[in-house]
């Protein structure tokens, strides 16, 4: 009881929420009954429609409903019901610990427009997929359209492929379930498995217009597999099995697509995954992790024929590569990789071939799909080997902007943590170390007329701005231009000011470009002949 000063205020909420739970199943005042399988669940109009707008509907906008005292409801588990209306009542709901009846609640659940026990099921279910329910659960998803638990059914399927497609529940998929499985290009497995089960199901299933049966991907099996079991099945025309062969043996471009494995954020290059390097020299550390400067590091001679090759475990979906070159002194690599699902098709993706790269490489292109990975060095400024410490070969979702293989970065990639250098200029170590001050320590410099401040990054990027902080203690001022290049060789001038008086910040645009080289070369100092740069950073990030 609370008081005030005015009112008395009586709160009894428990009461009427025992004696509304009272009615569950109750005749006493019930003025419905729900007929399943032979069963009455007596029960209440106004609290079904109060608490269910299925129920509302069912019962007081259907003019046949209105004055029945007794309604059939088919299709439905009578356990699953009288659960689900213990909820209507209760507010309370246990749900069962074995997936068949969990399913029969959230088929109820949907229907009856109850979306946080929806949500809940969805939640225990998903944990508890195994080989045995995920095709009873795949059909509920589908069914319903469910999508979060339709998606954890084809990322459990992804990854069991080759088990779910011959397990004794893969004929029980409904003929959607079996479609849209059927059409993911990362569920992978023999393709041959696939056609016998799919023949197994359509003798037990009416295939409408011959939709699964059309999911079979005939020209990602061999020759034998299609005249020794497909063709005696009659399940294909001559005409598609004769196309098939064409594509499998080269004589007409393949149309279909390929299956692979899509495993997000997860390194695919390792013995986990049963990746392994099949070409190359002292490769044993290329995908541990363990790569060393000393002697842990592969490589293959630079003779035009020679490479590094990587293969996966399986055919799958690529889009980032990350690789460390040798980087124990100042020398720069070229290189470029293709990819490969046969060794015999090869498609060039990264091309670097030309330019200069030390160190850590981040590389992101378009969505591959791939077993083969071969990476070619054409250039080592030292000598005449293509040396590589680690590998590894990932499928992200969040991926930079692209041009040709080439990021175009919105971040300062001119950075020691992102493997830059300075490879010409006194006291180098200050320009890249984000330390503002302003000393003689602080700043890297070159004297005018003899040299300049050149810094490498570690990989080409796409560039159209840069910012650096000229030395500002007092009112001098400076001259100078920016070069840019992609070998060290061949410049290209960014920004000329060599006839304009500089101090401090200065924040420069230019034409967007591929950049690995930037040279900085002063040409006035108002106060000495020294030119000096406390801090660069490329791109600007203000």
């Amino acid at each position: 009881m609370v008081q005030s000063d005015e009112t008395v205020t009586i709160t009894d909420t428990t009461k009427l929420l025992g004696d509304v739970a009272s009615l569950y199943l109750n005749q006493k005042f019930s003025d419905i009954a729900l007929l399943v399988d032979d069963q009455k669940l007596y029960a209440h109009k106004v609290i079904l429609a109060v608490r269910s707008e299925y129920f509302e509907s069912l019962l007081y906008e259907d003019p046949q409903n209105t004055n029945q005292t007794e309604i059939t409801i088919t299709g439905v588990p009578v356990d699953a019901l009288r659960t689900l209306l213990k909820y209507i009542y209760t507010g309370t709901i246990a749900i069962p610990s074995d997936v068949e009846s969990s399913l029969q609640i959230l088929g109820l659940a949907h229907q009856y427009s109850f979306t946080n026990i929806q949500t809940t099921i969805i939640k225990k279910l998903k944990p508890l997929l195994n080989l045995k329910n995920v095709c009873a659960v795949l059909n509920t998803a589908n069914l319903y359209d469910l999508e979060e638990l339709l998606q954890a059914c084809h990322s459990f399927m992804d990854l069991n492929a080759s088990e779910v497609v011959t397990s004794d529940c893969f004929s029980d998929l409904s003929q959607k379930s079996m479609i849209k499985l059927l059409e993911r290009n990362t569920f992978v497995a023999p393709e041959i498995e696939i056609f016998k089960s799919v023949a197994k199901w359509c003798k037990i299933h009416n295939d409408v217009d011959d939709l699964v049966i059309q999911c079979v991907r005939l020209s990602s099996m061999t020759v034998v597999d299609i005249v020794s079991t497909v063709w005696p099945s009659k399940l294909f025309d001559c005409d598609k099995l004769l196309q098939a062969i064409a594509e499998i043996v080269g004589v007409k471009t393949k149309t279909s697509t390929s299956r692979g494995f899509y495993l997000l954020d997860e390194n695919l290059a390792t013995a986990e995954h049963n990746a392994e390097v099949i070409l190359g020299t002292n490769t044993a550390w290329l995908l541990t992790g363990d790569g060393k400067l000393e002697s842990k590091f592969a490589y293959h001679i630079i003779d035009g024929k020679s490479g590094i090759i990587v293969k996966l475990g399986a055919p799958s979906f690529v889009n980032h590569f990350k690789l460390r070159l040798w980087d124990g002194d100042t020398r720069s690599y070229s290189y470029y990789i293709s990819v490969s699902l046969d060794q015999k098709n090869w498609r060039t993706i990264i091309d670097y071939s030309r330019i200069s790269c030390r160190s850590d490489q981040v590389l992101f292109f378009n969505q591959q799909m791939t077993q083969y990975i071969k990476i070619v060095g054409t250039q080592n400024t030292i000598n005449s080997e293509f040396h590589i410490i680690s590998f590894e070969a990932y499928f992200k979702n969040n991926v930079p902007t692209t041009t040709n293989g080439i990021i175009c970065p919105n971040y300062n990639v001119a950075t020691l943590d992102k493997k830059a250098l300075v490879i010409k200029g006194e006291n180098p170590s200050a320009l890249l170390n984000g330390n503002l001050r302003d000393g003689s320590s602080g700043c890297s410099w070159h004297i005018i007329g003899s040299g300049n401040l050149t810094i490498q990054l570690a990989q080409p990027y796409i560039i159209s701005t840069m910012r650096l902080l000229l030395r500002d203690r007092d009112p001098r001022r400076y001259r100078y231009f920016v070069e840019t290049s992609t070998d060290n060789s061949e410049w290209e001038i960014a920004v000329d000011l060599r006839n304009q008086d500089c101090t401090s910040w200065q924040n420069l645009r230019f034409k967007e470009r591929v950049v690995v080289f930037i040279r900085i070369t002063g040409t006035l100092n108002t106060a000495n002949t020294a030119f000096h740069v406390v801090h660069f950073e490329c791109p600007s990030e203000v």
